[in-house]
């Protein structure tokens, strides 16, 4: 059985496809190459070149520039449309500037002319199996990132792991000042509902629920930044700006309301979410322990939101007047009736008034 390319890199030792049409070139390669414990593959023209490429995967070829059915700038040529990283180095009896500069540009690592000395060719391998292995070796920490960013992804919201790995410095405890808009979701009666089930039916339950109130706030361009319990916290225009960020979370909750109510068509037990809205400043950033950080938002916003959620009643969306002022006007229209405004109400925590709307519906409607 061939050796993949991580056990070439492991031992030294490369798979060769050498590509001639010559046999006592072949033979006298071949024993070259074997005798440097390389594993050589064989083939006598381009289309048997191409289909052994398939096969093996090599890690280096040797490929003559004319050889039957297929020119060796052809082979080449297809070989580089799928795969990088494999060295070629490709040679010839015709001594000709533009078929070498034709055969670089095309993709080749080297060129070689006819004919050679031993000494030569494994001088032009050498080079070029020490760039195959950096490839290697790249191509291989690529796979590593996008596996850690797959895991990650399960545990750190998307825009969070793009927003760190395009920072060119590691992250720090620290924030900034920041607009933000904060939802906050609470399952009404759900502690109740718990009692009357087993804790591994109430953890599917909620994580049923909780996958597609997660993907309405994603799909509105928020983030959400923890759960807890039956309930979670979404922000919006952060980590990622967003100019409309206060009607993005309004048509977001209104998603999960919307969706809340087909759910209750179909599962039981029944789960009736409310949600508040708050817009304003909050300190946004790394909060917790060098060891052990929490990208989130805080502060008096944040608060506001909560009390908001906390205030309002099975199944209704409210929203503080900061919030409203945001949202876009064609959105929210008290007048035809899309949001009802409430009672001002000085929240615990606060020493003013606090102005409430209760979000009923929005147009259009189908943005949903």
């Amino acid at each position: 059985m061939p050796k993949s390319s991580g056990d070439s890199v492991a031992n030294g030792a490369y798979k060769i496809l050498l590509v001639d049409d010559e046999p006592n070139t072949v033979q006298l390669v071949r024993r070259i190459l074997q005798a440097d414990g390389h594993d050589v593959y064989e083939a006598f023209d381009g289309a048997q070149a191409l289909e052994m490429f398939t096969r093996v995967h090599p890690d280096l070829i040797l490929l003559d520039a004319v050889i039957p059915k297929m020119d060796g700038l052809t082979v080449l040529s297809e070989i580089r449309k799928h795969d990088k990283t494999t060295g070629v180095i490709m040679f010839s009896a015709l001594t000709s500037e533009l078929l070498a500069l034709q055969a670089m540009q095309g993709g080749a690592d080297d060129f070689v002319n006819k004919p050679f000395t031993l000494k030569t060719l494994r001088m032009h391998i050498r080079r070029v199996l020490d760039k195959v292995y950096l490839r290697q070796q790249n191509d291989l920490l690529k796979k590593q990132l996008l596996e850690a960013n797959e895991k990650l992804r399960h545990y750190m919201p998307s825009p969070l792991i793009q927003t760190l790995m395009a920072s060119p410095s590691l992250p720090r405890l620290g924030g900034e000042r920041h607009t933000v808009t904060v939802l906050f979701l609470d399952i009404c009666g759900f502690s109740t509902i718990s009692q009357k089930l087993p804790p591994d039916e109430v953890l599917r339950v909620l994580n049923d629920y909780f996958a597609f109130v997660s993907e309405a706030v994603v799909n509105h361009g928020g983030m959400v930044d923890k759960i807890m319990g039956d309930g979670f916290m979404a922000l919006f225009n952060v980590p990622v700006e967003h100019a409309e960020h206060a009607s993005a979370a309004v048509m977001a909750a209104l998603s999960i309301k919307k969706r809340s109510e087909e759910w209750n068509r179909f599962h039981r037990p029944l789960l009736n979410p409310r949600i508040g809205i708050h817009t304003g400043e909050a300190v946004v950033g790394n909060i917790g322990t060098p060891q052990h950080m929490n990208y989130t938002a805080i502060g008096d916003t944040v608060n506001m939101a909560k009390r908001l959620e906390e205030n309002a009643t099975e199944g209704e969306i409210w929203i503080s007047g900061e919030t409203y002022k945001y949202v876009d006007a064609g959105l929210l229209d008290l007048e035809q009736g899309c949001i009802e405004r409430l009672e001002s109400v000085i929240m615990k925590g606060s020493a003013k008034p606090l102005d409430i709307y209760k979000v009923l519906i929005a147009e259009p409607l189908q943005q949903l």
